[in-house]
């Protein structure tokens, strides 16, 4: 390669260091928030994909950086993204487009303006003429993807997963509850706002809002469970063949708290023993709820009569009110956490926060 293709110092600090090799300095640029992008090396992790705060967490000498999603353990280097590789190399391709152009004009034998003529200045003449391609465009490593941010309670680092992760990066440490308050977090707060929309938006645009709720919660109910299982089969050394067998006789049982209370202890080896039944109860009646909701348009049908042994009216619109999803919300949160706990006393408790929720604002 031409000492002349790059450019010598510059905002990337170029410099000769040796024959025909040369050393760019390039920082990876950290998105809006200043998190920089992080990619488990394993190609069959899913989703693989994490962000970190720099200046949070370990700090110093840290040897090993722990995948949040399979634990895989590697050098902090090894977790440079694709996307980051490609940043480098068009960084190093726009630094060397110029000097490539100079090279070829120079091997060309073409002038200042990369021209050059072959002829005599008679009747024949022949002309060559070389015009520089457009600068190849740097695109920046930024992920958009809808992420989750959170803040480790063992080691305090300020990172960013895309789904339910257990692991911190830094630390190795399970913070699996970590990550499921901060699903329970994004409920409280679309209930914290209803009041707002109902004012502005009208009482049917509120009532979707507090339903959605509702289906969110049955979901992280229901994800945090399967991931419970999951890890319970690895845990056993069970074939991924058999785990798939598995949950497909579980099926959709895990949406239901009295079903899952059945399920669980055959598949995790514990339920819900160590939890208040009354609070258990009340959170199945609720979910019970989902049904006529989600499948119905929410007006009661025979199926959630049979489901609840209730005497509510067939035919009847069924309510959701902020008080009870609100409550609901940290039965959820606790009943998740003390499960977890239990399988895993290892595991790091997650640091709830006062919310700003003005319970005077939630009103039946």
């Amino acid at each position: 390669m031409s000492d002349d293709i790059f450019r010598q110092g510059g905002p990337h600090q170029i410099r000769k260091t040796g024959l025909h090799e040369h050393t760019l300095s390039i920082s990876i640029p950290t998105d809006r928030d200043g998190r920089v992008a992080r990619e488990c090396p394993d190609a069959t992790c899913c989703p693989g994909e994490f962000k970190v705060t720099p200046g949070t967490g370990i700090t110093e000498e840290q040897e090993v950086v722990y995948c949040p999603y399979c634990r895989g353990e590697h050098e902090p280097s090894d977790y440079t993204t694709r996307a980051q590789i490609q940043y480098i190399e068009d960084i190093a391709m726009s630094e060397a487009h110029e000097g490539i152009h100079k090279m070829i004009g120079k091997s060309l034998g073409l002038d200042s303006r990369g021209r050059r003529n072959f002829g005599d200045g008679g009747s024949f003449d022949i002309s060559m003429e070389m015009k520089p391609s457009r600068k190849p465009h740097v695109r920046k490593p930024y992920s958009e993807s809808l992420r989750r941010d959170l803040i480790c309670p063992n080691c305090s680092l300020d990172h960013s997963v895309y789904g339910l992760a257990t692991w911190c990066s830094d630390c190795g440490a399970d913070i699996f509850t970590t990550h499921v308050l901060g699903e329970i977090q994004v409920v409280r707060a679309i209930l914290s706002d209803v009041p707002r929309r109902e004012e502005n938006l009208g009482a049917r645009v509120a009532t979707s809002d507090m339903e959605n709720v509702l289906e969110d919660l049955v979901s992280i109910f229901e994800a945090s469970l399967k991931y419970e299982v999951r890890r319970y089969a690895q845990d056993q050394q069970e074939a991924q063949e058999e785990t798939e067998r598995r949950f497909k006789k579980i099926g959709s049982k895990l949406q239901s708290v009295r079903l899952a209370q059945e399920i669980l202890p055959k598949h995790c080896g514990i339920g819900f023993e160590h939890f208040a039944t009354d609070k258990l109860e009340a959170l199945d009646m609720l979910f019970q709820k989902r049904h006529p909701i989600t499948h119905n348009l929410g007006v009661i049908d025979r199926k959630y009569l049979d489901r609840i042994k209730g005497y509510e009216k067939e035919g009847k619109e069924i309510r959701v009110s902020l008080v009870e999803l609100h409550e609901a919300s940290q039965v959820v949160f606790d009943l998740l956490e003390s499960y977890h706990l239990q399988l895993h006393p290892g595991a790091h408790k997650a640091r709830q926060r006062d919310e700003g929720t003005d319970q005077k604002d939630i009103e039946e």
